[in-house]
């Protein structure tokens, strides 16, 4: 970039040089005006400051541009042109390219949030798990304990004889008769 900004002033001040090298021979026929000019200081340019031409202000004519320049001038303000749509194109598909990204980010903090969320919930399921076990562990050893201290008693406990049920039993005994299994009807 720097260097195309020298060369671009280098060639400059070469056509100003030629252009007042070719001005001077065709003033020379010319007297030159008797009243006097005051004489201005000429600046030098320093770093930082731009030079500013006026062409059009010193009277020289401006050429008519030749086909081929117009051509060149019509190639130049296309290519100028197709730049330009380039560059809304890449100003376009960046906006995209970082909509992206910022959705991508809000993903990721929501993944975030969820796994802290998840992990805390483990955790706590994990601590629940120890207590439950440490429960059954310690009732298995109260049931272990109770059945050492007393015996079991053989067979099917009774049930409750209430006097209804007394009695119905009685007449269902009553009631059935034995059957021979000997006697052939």
């Amino acid at each position: 970039m720097q260097d195309e900004h020298q060369v671009n002033e280098e060639d400059k001040l070469r056509q100003a040089l030629a252009r007042l090298g070719a001005g001077a021979s065709s003033r020379s026929s010319k007297p030159r005006p008797l009243t006097p000019t005051p004489e201005r200081r000429r600046r030098f340019v320093r770093d930082g400051q731009v030079v500013v031409e006026h062409q059009g202000s010193r009277g020289i004519a401006t050429r008519n541009p030749s086909q081929e320049d117009q051509e060149e001038i019509e190639r130049l303000r296309q290519s100028v042109k197709r730049e330009q749509r380039r560059w809304e194109e890449a100003e376009r598909s960046l906006i995209d390219i970082r909509a992206q990204l910022k959705a991508f980010e809000t993903r990721e903090a929501h993944a975030k949030i969820q796994i802290t969320e998840l992990n805390r919930e483990l955790r706590e399921n994990q601590d629940a798990i120890q207590t439950l076990k440490a429960s059954l562990h310690q009732a298995r050893e109260q049931a272990a304990e109770a059945a050492r201290r007393a015996p079991r008693p053989v067979g099917r406990p009774r049930k409750e004889a209430t006097p209804a049920a007394v009695e119905m039993a009685e007449t269902e005994v009553a009631e059935q008769e034995p059957v021979q299994w000997w006697v052939k009807a």
